[in-house]
């Protein structure tokens, strides 16, 4: 079956998602239509739910960032500081019989 010409062809949306600054740039040119015709209004309010969602996800995603970075931290300041403070440690040298 062959897809369908035109407008009738269901639009998909983008896999990637847009940046905020891209989102904002088109906001701006948006608003100088609205304040031409508000017949553009739809749009400027589509746009400003997408700068909306687009900055509540890129601050997510640094959060998570950075709770991950410090969590890697924290694991590596425990292990490099029980391998080498702790009298329990195993050594690589020694052998099974003598602990």
């Amino acid at each position: 079956m062959t897809p369908l010409p035109g407008p009738l062809q269901q639009k998909t949306r983008p896999t990637q998602s847009v940046d905020p600054a891209r989102i904002e740039a088109a906001l701006v040119k948006v608003a100088v239509l609205v304040a031409e015709d508000p017949a553009f209004a739809p749009v400027f309010e589509r746009l400003e739910a997408e700068l909306a969602a687009a900055v509540k996800k890129e601050e997510r995603l640094s959060d998570a960032q950075r709770r991950a970075r410090t969590l890697l931290a924290q694991k590596a300041i425990r292990a490099t500081s029980s391998a080498t403070c702790s009298s329990d440690a195993p050594l690589p040298y020694r052998s099974r019989s003598s602990r």
